[in-house]
């Protein structure tokens, strides 16, 4: 679904990779979510939203931790210890955002190598699909306002 991207960037700080991993979360739950139906504009972007919010992608994190090795782990556990932005305010929010940011840097991470992208498929595909089921069948028939 996305070329790999250059080797190099397994070597940049966490913040990088998190910062390149959002944009490969969502272009992939993009497609994922217009794959499942030709969707008024409006809905896919609430039925993405839904999928790429921090608190969704904590839980997705937190459903796949258990299947990491020590080198995802160890990405994992470096982006969560990262100091977030003034901008995620509260205890709860701080922890979502952590979560959010290290789920972002382990896609950019697995984004790098043609191993690590069968092992984001494998590891991440499952659980991002039923998040994106559920999104789809809790928006996808949301009747208009106004």
């Amino acid at each position: 679904m996305n070329p790999l991207l250059p080797a190099v960037l397994a070597t940049r700080s966490v913040r990088t990779l998190a910062w390149v991993g959002d944009a490969l979360f969502e272009q992939r739950v993009r497609v994922r979510v217009a794959m499942r139906g030709d969707f008024p504009i409006d809905r896919l972007d609430a039925i993405k939203a839904a999928v790429v919010r921090a608190e969704r992608q904590a839980a997705l994190l937190e459903v796949i931790t258990a299947e990491l090795d020590d080198a995802e782990a160890s990405v994992v556990r470096r982006a969560r210890n990262t100091s977030p932005p003034s901008s995620a305010r509260g205890r709860r929010g701080m922890q979502c955002y952590r979560a959010a940011s290290a789920l972002e840097a382990l896609v950019a991470a697995w984004s790098t190598t043609e191993a690590g992208l069968a092992r984001l498929e494998s590891v991440l595909g499952p659980p991002l699909e039923a998040a994106i089921d559920e999104a789809v069948a809790a928006l996808a028939k949301r009747t208009r306002r106004g």
